[in-house]
C-alpha cells in the first residue's frame, strides 16, 4: 500500500461553526486516491465560536495522523494559510475554505494529470482537454482572466518552499493574486503549469453574501487598491516577457476596484461616517484611477458604463457619490 502523503488539503478556519464539519467531511472522504495518501490541515485562527471545538473533535474522530489541528492567535487567512504550508508534508498542497466543500473526486481528478516537475494543476470546469502552460502564459491567459483564487489548484510543495512564496500577510482581499503571481512568475518561461478539466462541482464555492466582496465599506477595503498596485509592481520586473494587454488588464483592474470602492464609501450612511477615512479612501481611490489611466489603451478597454464612471468621478467627485448613492438608494 502506498503510505507516502502526496496532497496536503489546507483549511483555515475562522468563525466557522455552521459549515467545518460539511466542508472537513467532504475532505476526509476523497476517492481515487489511498486514504492514508492525503491529510487534512485545519488551522484555527483565533475563532471565538465553536470552530476550536469542532476542529478538535474530527481529529479525534479520524485521528490525529489524519486530520492535524493547530490553534493560533488571529493573524488572518493568509497567516492561517501559511501556517499550514509549515506543517503540510504532502508533495502538493491545496486550500479549500472553511465554508466549501470539496466533491469526493476532486483531488484525484488534479492530482492524476501531476508529473515530474508539475508545480501548479488548475482544475478548470470550462475545457476539454489538459494545457500545459508557461508562468507567463498563465499569468496573461488565467490570472489576469479574473482566475485569481487559490482554491481548485493543487501547488508543488517544494517549489513554494525553494522560492519562499507564502500568502502576504496583513491583506484582507488580494492576497491569492499576489500568491498565483509569485509562483507563476518564478516559473516564467517553463511549462510546468497545466490546466487540467474537471467536473463542475468538484469545487463547490460559497457565494458568501458577508464576503468581503459584498461587505459594507471599511478601511481595510483599500487593500483592494494595494494589492492591484503590488501586482503591477510584480509585473513590472518581468514586463519584457508580457504583453502590453497584459498590463492594459491590470490598469482596468485598478480601475474597477478604485470605482468599487468609491461606490462602497458613497453608501456610508451620513451616522457612521468617518470623514477623514472617506477623504482617505476616494483621494487614494481616485489617484490609482488616474495612474491606470496612463496606461495606453486602458480607458478604451473599459465597458461605456464605466467609461461614463470616470468621466463623471473625474469632472467632480463630490458630485459622482452623491449621484452614485441616489441611484443605488431607488
Amino acid at each position: 500500500m502506498n503510505t507516502e502523503v502526496l496532497v496536503s488539503i489546507i483549511i483555515p478556519v475562522y468563525q466557522a461553526e455552521d459549515t467545518l464539519r460539511e466542508c472537513v467531511l467532504s475532505c476526509v472522504t476523497q476517492k481515487g486516491i489511498e486514504d492514508d495518501a492525503f491529510e487534512i490541515i485545519l488551522v484555527d485562527d483565533g475563532s471565538k465560536d465553536a470552530s476550536a471545538k469542532i476542529a478538535d473533535e474530527l481529529s479525534e474522530e479520524y485521528g490525529q495522523d489524519k486530520i492535524k489541528v493547530k490553534h493560533i492567535k488571529n493573524r488572518g487567512v493568509s497567516g492561517a494559510r501559511n501556517i499550514g504550508l509549515e506543517m503540510a508534508t504532502g508533495k502538493y498542497v491545496c486550500f479549500v475554505d472553511s465554508d466549501d466543500t470539496i466533491a469526493e473526486n476532486c483531488v484525484a481528478n488534479m492530482y492524476n494529470y501531476a508529473d515530474e516537475g508539475t508545480v501548479l494543476i488548475d482544475g478548470c470546469k470550462d475545457i476539454d482537454s489538459p494545457y500545459v502552460l508557461s508562468g507567463y502564459q498563465y499569468i496573461e491567459d488565467y490570472v489576469l482572466e479574473s482566475n485569481t483564487h487559490v482554491w481548485g489548484k493543487l501547488f508543488l510543495r517544494k517549489k513554494l518552499r525553494d522560492e519562499h512564496i507564502i500568502f502576504k500577510e496583513g491583506l484582507t482581499i488580494g492576497e491569492d493574486l499576489l500568491f498565483l503571481l509569485d509562483i507563476s512568475v518564478s516559473e516564467g518561461k517553463q511549462k510546468n503549469i497545466k490546466s487540467v478539466p474537471v467536473g463542475t462541482d468538484d469545487y463547490r464555492y460559497t457565494d458568501n453574501d458577508n464576503g468581503a466582496m459584498k461587505a459594507a465599506f471599511k478601511v481595510s477595503f483599500l487593500d483592494q487598491l494595494t494589492c492591484w498596485e503590488l501586482a503591477e509592481n510584480k509585473l513590472k520586473e518581468v514586463h519584457e516577457y508580457l504583453s502590453i494587454y497584459s498590463f492594459v488588464k491590470v490598469a482596468v483592474s485598478q480601475i474597477l476596484t478604485a470605482l468599487l470602492v468609491i461606490g462602497k464609501v458613497s453608501l456610508i450612511p451620513e451616522s457612521e461616517k468617518d470623514n477623514d477615512l472617506a477623504r482617505e479612501a476616494v483621494y487614494a481611490s481616485g489617484d490609482r484611477i488616474k495612474h491606470a489611466m496612463k496606461t495606453r489603451g486602458a480607458f478604451a478597454a473599459l465597458s461605456l458604463e464605466h467609461k461614463i464612471k470616470v468621466i463623471m468621478f473625474r469632472i467632480s467627485p463630490k458630485l459622482y457619490l452623491k449621484m452614485y448613492a441616489k441611484y443605488k438608494d431607488r
